[in-house]
């Protein structure tokens, strides 16, 4: 209802711009039409940069850049406060997709599938850059036992898919991929063959190349459930120092943390309360109060052989 009634403030902007500039709008007035209609203000500078260069450049329709506006987590506070605290969670990790992934060009997203949208979580969440190719590796992929290109996307994104558990090595060259995402999966193996998904995250990225993730923090789900894990194919957990510990320990360099869904006063009260993690989906927080924690780590590059040897 709230998407419905701001598609109608929309064309109602659109229409009133339109007239008063006296011509048909280009992507500068389609995106004052959004901002005014979405997050009732004038689009921010950098958003404006962002946002236009992405029309012009083809990486994104003016559909894609709708769905972006109105799933950003600025959105969810301007008087449309998803009701479920899914809602929430979905509508920040959409935000951590459009504004904390890197741009690369060849990425393996772990655990990607999206029921219905053969392109993929990634791409469904809004991922607003444009790779060469993404490999979905998940169990629940429709092809055979070896990777199988499904489809190009408009923008010319090819994505195939690898249909076994993530935790299974991949057949992937060393140091062919620039970006390993592994959303919301992590906690669906085991705390060893978390340790493998690591490992071979680290031997397929490029030097330089990006090592994503976010789960959810053991600190707010131990509140929300102490006697079990919070979903029946969890197998771990993690706070936040696990997870840094796990990833730093297979090569990585962690160059980022961030969380999503503050929730501090959970914390501080010991008791879970699902209005906070609504309420709280847009803030910006320490990750350790957040229910969803991001980590950003990079393979740093080799040094140079002769770094070593005085001059």
């Amino acid at each position: 209802m709230a998407t419905f009634r701001a598609m109608v403030r929309f064309l109602v902007q659109f229409i009133r711009l339109s007239i008063r500039a006296r011509r048909w709008p280009d992507d500068g007035l389609f995106l004052r039409a959004v901002y005014r209609a979405c997050l009732r203000r004038e689009p921010d500078e950098g958003g404006r940069r962002h946002y236009v260069a992405a029309l012009e450049s083809k990486r994104m329709s003016r559909w894609d850049v709708w769905r972006a506006v109105v799933h950003s987590e600025e959105h969810a506070q301007v008087g449309h406060l998803p009701v479920h605290p899914l809602d929430a969670i979905h509508r920040a990790r959409m935000g951590m997709v459009q504004r904390w992934l890197p741009s690369t060009r060849v990425i393996v997203d772990l655990g990607g599938a999206a029921t219905g949208r053969p392109e993929g979580a990634l791409l469904a969440m809004g991922y607003p850059h444009r790779p060469e190719s993404i490999l979905i590796v998940d169990p629940l992929c429709a092809s055979g036992p070896e990777p199988h290109v499904a489809l190009t996307t408009r923008e010319g994104v090819r994505v195939s898919h690898l249909c076994r558990s993530m935790a299974d090595p991949l057949p992937l060259a060393d140091e062919s991929v620039d970006l390993v995402f592994c959303g919301e999966s992590i906690e669906h193996v085991t705390e060893v063959e978390a340790e493998a998904v690591c490992r071979e995250a680290f031997r397929i990225c490029r030097p330089g190349g990006w090592f994503c993730l976010d789960t959810p923090n053991a600190a707010l789900t131990r509140l929300q459930s102490p006697d079990a894990l919070i979903h029946p194919e969890h197998k771990k957990e993690y706070h936040v120092s696990e997870l840094r510990d796990l990833v730093a320990r297979c090569g990585f360099e962690v160059v980022e943390v961030r969380g999503l869904c503050p929730m501090p006063e959970s914390l501080a009260r010991g008791e879970f309360c699902f209005d906070e993690l609504v309420l709280g989906s847009g803030l910006p927080a320490e990750p350790e109060t957040c229910y969803v924690v991001f980590l950003k780590a990079v393979k740093a590059a080799p040094a140079c052989a002769d770094a070593s040897h005085s001059t």
